[in-house]
């Protein structure tokens, strides 16, 4: 008899994890992602003056399940601790944010996506349109690639973004309500490398007090990243999600220059730059969570998961992915 064959929509942390499990458990697993690499928001923007983690910015591990996962991606050199110096900036003050273990991929956030895809099968630049019964199983109907329409599965799991997700699983009512429930905020974010060091005695900062600007890192100073180039300071800013919502429809070099001049305006200085280039994120947070790790119709054979699930931080993305893959399996 042969393996089930499942397909996972989207290669972000959640669905890779939710594929590897699969995998460990003897099924035959195709992973599709409409991007050109794995990662989805744990993304790694390469550039002539160098390279910034422009999605997921850090990540920790609070669940002992997870403490384990990270502590065997740092002893393969996929992930490395993160010692530096973060700041909440206040009307009032400035307060050390310490105490906090923060990891990071090396040599960018995406490598950890990276290394949970190295052995599976990946099928990028994959948009999956529609999915549809058909007799027991389903079809997975994929642009550009037609062919793929031909695979029957005997199960689908869906890991993008709820709104995304949502046209997927319309065959599960019960799925759809609760898919249905999940609203996002957005996040722009932007890249400015410069062309001179700014004297900046933090490495990474929460603005609390900022109407534009909600958190700037160094990407630079992160464990790995490569030195030597033109310019070796390189910052990611991201601006407050009631910034972004009212700011939308926005352009994303207008977006990046606003957050650039907030983040100079803030810092009381010229900050000269080298390259400046934004990015709107579209579901960047979930406002409103599920309280359940997971969704599975099992008379359908059709589930969900992500860091929509369960809480929105990697961690809940992995766990999520993973507890879907061990309930399918079981």
């Amino acid at each position: 008899m042969s393996a089930a064959r499942i397909a996972v929509v989207g290669a972000g942390v959640a669905g890779l994890a939710c594929a590897q499990t699969l995998r460990r458990h003897g099924l035959d697993v195709v992973v599709f992602d409409k991007s050109n690499a794995p990662g989805g928001r744990l993304a790694t923007r390469q550039t002539d003056h160098g390279s910034f983690d422009h999605g997921a910015q850090y990540f920790t591990a609070q669940d002992p399940e997870f403490q384990g996962e990270a502590q065997h991606w740092r002893e393969r050199g996929v992930v490395e601790r993160w010692d530096a110096r973060v700041v909440a900036f206040t009307a009032a003050n400035v307060e050390d944010k310490a105490g906090i273990e923060r990891y990071v991929g090396v040599p960018g956030m995406r490598s950890l996506c990276d290394h949970l895809a190295a052995d599976l099968d990946l099928r990028l630049e994959s948009m999956v349109n529609r999915v549809e019964r058909d007799g027991e199983g389903w079809r997975v109907h994929v642009s550009p690639n037609p062919a793929a329409d031909q695979v029957r599965f005997d199960g689908v799991v869906v890991t993008a973004p709820s709104a995304q997700a949502l046209e997927l699983v319309r065959a599960s009512p019960t799925l759809s309500a609760e898919v249905a429930a999940v609203q996002w905020d957005p996040c722009w974010a932007a890249m400015l490398a410069l062309a001179r060091p700014s004297q900046i005695d933090f490495d990474a900062a929460f603005f609390n007090d900022d109407p534009i600007l909600g958190w700037a890192a160094r990407d630079s100073a992160k464990p790995g990243r490569a030195t030597g180039l033109p310019v070796d300071e390189r910052w990611v800013l991201h601006a407050k999600p009631r910034w972004s919502r009212q700011f939308f429809e926005m352009d994303a070099d207008t977006a990046a220059q606003w957050l650039a001049r907030a983040f100079a305006a803030r810092m009381r200085r010229p900050l000269l730059r080298a390259h400046l280039i934004g990015h709107r994120w579209r579901y960047a947070t979930p406002i409103n969570p599920l309280t359940r790790r997971f969704l599975w119709d099992g008379e359908q054979r059709l589930g969900a998961a992500g860091d929509w699930c369960h809480g929105p931080r990697v961690e809940d993305a992995f766990l999520s992915g993973r507890a879907l893959g061990a309930a399918i399996a079981g």
